[in-house]
């Protein structure tokens, strides 16, 4: 039973906890449709606190909710992929500009340990644990710059980022030696942050989020 798990949280947000981690993990992939009553079953929760969850996770941008097709997981056409790492590098960006100014030598520890986590994942050949970590990078610098709504978009715009690496993990997995080229990329922006080369480090921000994006495309291609 579903209320065991976290006694004094509402049970819907219980719920959205458990699917989130589902899609988080690629359980679900973008275009399958989540219904309220197989997740009520599953999960034995009223078809209401089932859709209360899915109202959760549809404002977190993991899904979209339809005429005709009711609740799926978000899916994305080319141009909307593109849209989409477009914004998330422009907005992180703009929280790493903010960030700056207030960044400590602790805050910058904090970002060299998830790069190591990241390439330790990579090691393992854990692909979903070195993006995590990466992400956790991303989190960490909108954490410290400071601004809730530019951290609430964040949040939803890497959820839906989540989903295209999922797909990708399945239909074309990416290469060991890109992913440490990757990991690279990022410990060249911590050297640049740490050496306060401002400008560089926002390019370097820009040029990783945008070849992560450029990457996918592909892949988004042949779903359609």
């Amino acid at each position: 039973m579903m209320a065991n798990s976290k006694r004094h949280a509402p049970l819907s947000e219980v719920v959205a906890d458990s699917l989130r981690q589902s899609l988080q993990d690629g359980v679900y992939m973008c275009g399958e449709r989540l219904a309220e009553s197989v997740i009520a079953r599953e999960m034995n929760v009223s078809q209401n606190t089932a859709r209360d969850a899915l109202a959760i996770l549809e404002k977190e941008g993991w899904l979209i909710k339809q005429a005709r097709r009711g609740v799926t997981v978000r899916a994305f056409t080319v141009d909307e992929a593109l849209e989409l790492y477009m914004l998330r590098a422009t907005l992180e960006q703009l929280a790493l500009e903010w960030s700056i100014d207030h960044m400590t030598v602790a805050d910058q520890q904090g970002l060299s340990g998830y790069i190591s986590d990241a390439r330790l994942h990579a090691g393992m050949d854990n692909l979903r644990g070195m993006h995590e970590a990466l992400f956790s990078f991303h989190t960490a610098i909108s954490t410290i710059a400071a601004k809730s709504q530019t951290a609430a978009l964040l949040e939803m715009l890497h959820n839906q980022c989540r989903l295209l690496e999922n797909v990708r993990a399945v239909y074309d997995p990416p290469q060991m030696d890109d992913q440490l080229a990757l990991i690279d990329d990022y410990g060249d922006l911590l050297t640049r942050l740490r050496y306060d080369d401002q400008q560089a480090a926002l390019n370097t921000l820009f040029d990783i989020i945008m070849k992560q994006g450029r990457a996918l495309l592909p892949v988004v291609d042949l779903m359609l």
